[in-house]
């Protein structure tokens, strides 16, 4: 091996070495942000969780609160309630209140009791479980109120309802005792979350509320880490507790509710894009050493061929300089510099050629990672920019929180009206066609005038229809935000849908007629497969017209056409 091939040999192995440094450099780059990435969503996912849960404590005690007190005034002003509270009479409370009991201990097995208190605030009568003797805050109020409630040693929800007399003055109280294991059955059928209660009663000793069957909570009540909010790994999966501080009827009857969240998706996905990050790292380490390595050594051969060449030639000219003049010999040995020369220049341009298309290929490959890394650091620049100058306001942030609260709203709207369409568990009835055609003009007309959209009504015959009123006005709804999203689409500012109803020949027909310049389908009836969509992708979704045909057709009994006509669609749906 000569001196040359050795230069190139060590060349190589110092451009290998150089591009896999880089190549480890920005893999662990990509990956770290890779990792980022993930972990602050897997966070953000967990805190938007966790507000979910709040909103549905929050909404469940409000929603508990307002039925019982409800019901403690239905029940206060039923026949002959108010003037046994008058006498204190606990027989006649008794007898005209059990009805009610029978019926409202069946729609909560939590309730524990119905009780009436005197106006001094002394227990009169009762159904279930034996309360306390005496109401608490029972001289305080004036106005019904509610809360949580340490007594007996235990912790219960009450609902108070205040029975007043023609002069307004306090004759009586009704309340509702109701075990707290409620509110954490509303939550773990709402958002399928585990939790339990935690208090501690008069002499300091903890108690714990948990339901009977949730053996996760079990699992994890015997952690010192809960009340520290440290990640809990137990056999049921790795869960991420957080606290919401209860408050009582009053200070002294604080407690916490304790929810366990499910984290172990996140921890798993974190640790399958740490591997798949590292298998991509390796396979592309190991190409681009592979690519470099073949493109060297091929440059070896060449250089091996070439000086084989060489010495061929240069034999041959050993043989022939014996028998030339010194001349010639002078002249053949300044053609052989000239061709070394050459070869050389060559050489050198070959090699500075794969070296070009070497970092050529290489500088594509760090394009195509710098411009994702690029955007990522303008959008942290903007949102660092909008802190520091102060737009990101409360109201900017409410503004679309509530945006994007009403599109989730719509969106499981969606879904529901979808599964809805295949369930047996509804009735059929008679609806007038002017009743589903209001209920479509309700809910689209300020959308559509906003658009500068007429819709026009004509109703000749107000027929009955027989089947679903919900589901034939949202087929409606379906056909006309078509038409609209067609209007907008192509930017017209005369759109005009117009619906029309009457009876012929015993059928009963409603045309939907628009002038969007009718749909460039064939066979225009395509329309109906369900996720084909003639709208922009971010748009149209292919659903809606395929959810109108299977509630028309299939739901009710109907029929639904459509054909271009004029200047616009035409939608028939016959009865």
């Amino acid at each position: 091996m000569n001196y040359k091939q050795k230069r190139m040999i060590s060349v190589k192995t110092k451009t290998i070495t150089l591009v896999l440094a880089i190549y480890l450099v920005l893999s662990a780059v990509f990956f770290f942000i890779r990792y980022l990435d993930i972990k602050d969503f897997a966070q953000a996912s967990q805190n938007s969780e966790l507000l979910k849960v709040k909103l549905v404590y929050n909404q469940t005690l409000k929603r508990t609160s307002k039925f019982y007190i409800t019901r403690g005034y239905a029940n206060i002003n039923s026949f002959g309630i108010k003037e046994a509270f008058s006498k204190n009479d606990a027989d006649s409370l008794y007898k005209l209140s059990l009805p009610r009991w029978n019926i409202i201990r069946k729609e909560n097995k939590y309730l524990k009791s119905f009780c009436f208190y005197n106006k001094d605030g002394k227990l009169i009568t009762y159904f279930g479980k034996k309360p306390q003797n005496y109401l608490l805050l029972s001289q305080k109020n004036t106005k019904s109120y509610d809360g949580f409630w340490q007594g007996d040693n235990s912790l219960n929800y009450h609902t108070v309802s205040i029975a007043k007399d023609k002069n307004s003055d306090v004759i009586g109280f009704i309340t509702f005792v109701i075990d707290p294991q409620y509110f954490l059955f509303e939550i773990k059928k709402l958002m399928n979350i585990h939790a339990y209660i935690i208090y501690k009663d008069s002499d300091s000793r903890k108690n714990i509320f948990m339901l009977k069957d949730d053996k996760v909570a079990k699992d994890t009540i015997k952690s010192e880490q809960i009340e520290n909010l440290k990640v809990i790994e137990t056999k049921n999966g790795i869960f991420q507790p957080y606290i919401i501080n209860g408050i009582g009827i009053d200070s002294q009857n604080s407690f916490k509710i304790i929810f366990l969240q499910d984290i172990s998706h996140w921890k798993n996905t974190l640790q399958k894009a740490i591997l798949q990050s590292l298998i991509a790292m390796i396979i592309l380490i190991l190409i681009t050493a592979g690519i470099i390595s073949y493109g060297f050594d091929m440059i070896l051969k060449e250089l091996d061929e070439s000086n084989r060449k060489l010495r061929k030639s240069q034999n041959e000219l050993e043989d022939l300089n014996k028998n030339l003049q010194i001349k010639i010999k002078k002249e053949i040995q300044l053609k052989l510099k000239k061709e070394r020369e050459a070869n050389e220049k060559e050489r050198i341009l070959a090699h500075q050629s794969k070296l070009a298309s070497m970092g050529e290929m290489i500088g594509n490959i760090a394009h195509q990672w710098r411009q994702p890394l690029t955007q990522l650091s303008s959008i942290l620049i903007s949102l660092e920019l909008y802190f520091e100058r102060g737009k990101l306001t409360k109201d900017r942030f409410q503004v679309k929180a509530k945006e994007a609260n009403e599109q989730i709203n719509f969106m499981s709207r969606t879904i529901d009206d979808f599964r809805n369409f295949f369930t047996s568990k509804k009735e059929k009835e008679y609806c007038k066609v002017s009743y589903a055609i209001d209920n479509v003009e309700k809910l689209l007309l300020a959308s559509l005038k906003n658009n500068d959209i007429d819709l026009m009504v004509e109703i000749k015959d107000d027929f009955d229809i027989y089947g679903f009123p919900n589901e034939i006005s949202q087929a409606f709804i379906n056909i006309l935000s078509n038409a609209k999203d067609v209007i907008l689409e192509k930017g017209m500012k005369n759109g005009v849908i117009h619906i029309e109803a009457f009876l012929e020949n015993d059928k009963k027909i409603v045309i939907f007629t628009d002038n969007a310049g009718g749909i460039k389908v064939d066979p225009i009836d395509k329309i109906f497969e369900p996720y084909f969509s003639t709208k922009h992708a971010k748009s149209g979704t292919g659903i809606g017209l395929y959810m109108t045909k299977t509630i028309i057709e299939k739901n009710n009994n109907g029929k639904i056409e459509v054909q271009n006509i004029g200047k616009g669609a035409v939608f028939t749906v016959i009865f």
